[in-house]
């Protein structure tokens, strides 16, 4: 009789369907080597203000039913431009909460855009990061599932770009997908 696995659970505040895809495809790629629960939770979008405001409120639901090691919050930087806080207000503001903010920039595109081999160092503003993504991945649309992300993406384009991207890393790192902690 084999032993019940424990999973180590964290939770995963996203900004909306494209980042629940992108954590439903970490999820897969560590399943083989970790054993992990990313809980991933949509918000529906808004400012960084109303998005932690959120995150915080679903993360006290979540809780009532196991226990996280930590806690992230996924958003777009190009948030930062519609005004309500600046990033670093909002990392300010999250780690109160005991959040880790992973931020993505500009967006979810120009963080697929550098998974792109020889696109790493790639730097776009929103406008155009969807356009070069396109490019590279021409059946690209928004949003992505997490099985076509695993077709065009390997575990080696991801960790390319975490070494490039700070905050991809720290998460990677947190979940045990990269070296370190």
């Amino acid at each position: 009789m084999r032993g019940k696995i424990i999973r180590t659970r964290f939770f995963v505040a996203v900004e909306g369907e494209s980042e629940q895809s992108f954590v439903t495809w970490l999820q897969r790629l560590s399943e083989k080597e970790l054993h992990i629960h990313l809980d991933g939770v949509p918000l529906g979008g808004g400012g960084f203000k109303s998005m932690l405001e959120k995150a915080v409120c679903l993360h006290r639901r979540h809780c009532r039913t196991g226990v996280y090691r930590d806690r992230f919050l996924i958003v777009d930087g190009d948030r930062a431009e519609q005004g309500d806080w600046s990033i670093d207000k909002l990392r300010r503001e999250a780690a109160k909460h005991k959040f880790i903010v992973c931020v993505q920039n500009p967006n979810h595109e120009g963080l697929l855009l550098r998974m792109v081999r020889g696109m790493e160092c790639e730097i776009a503003d929103a406008a155009s990061a969807n356009t070069k993504l396109k490019r590279h991945w021409e059946t690209y649309q928004k949003p992505m599932n997490a099985h076509a992300l695993g077709r065009r993406f390997s575990i080696d384009d991801l960790l390319r770009a975490a070494n490039v991207d700070p905050d991809l890393q720290t998460i990677l790192k947190k979940i045990g997908l990269m070296g370190g902690q």
